[in-house]
């Protein structure tokens, strides 16, 4: 299976990637099974998940502030609207 993935990829490389770039090899594709390899993963401490939080809040909130700066700019600079009367037959 990985013999076939790495040829499927070089295919691919040869044909749409750039000059200079490495073909893969079947080890490539190999599952690795040691593990001493294996890395925990970093525990985040309560107060970086906050600074994400309020990073992530802030983008949403300077977005949603220049949304409505732009909306009432588009209402502003646009002619205004004809008004239908739908009671009245038309002449």
């Amino acid at each position: 299976m990985a013999y076939i993935s790495s040829l499927l990829t070089n295919l691919a490389i040869s044909i749409h990637g750039k000059k200079g770039t490495k073909n893969t090899v079947p080890i490539d594709f190999m599952l690795d099974w040691d593990l001493e390899k294996v890395k925990e993963p970093k525990k985040q401490s309560v107060e970086e998940m906050k600074a994400i939080l309020k990073e992530i809040a802030d983008n949403q909130n300077r977005r949603y502030e220049r949304q409505q700066k732009s909306a009432k700019l588009n209402l502003m600079n646009r002619p205004p609207r004809r008004f239908r009367q739908t009671n009245t037959p038309s002449l």
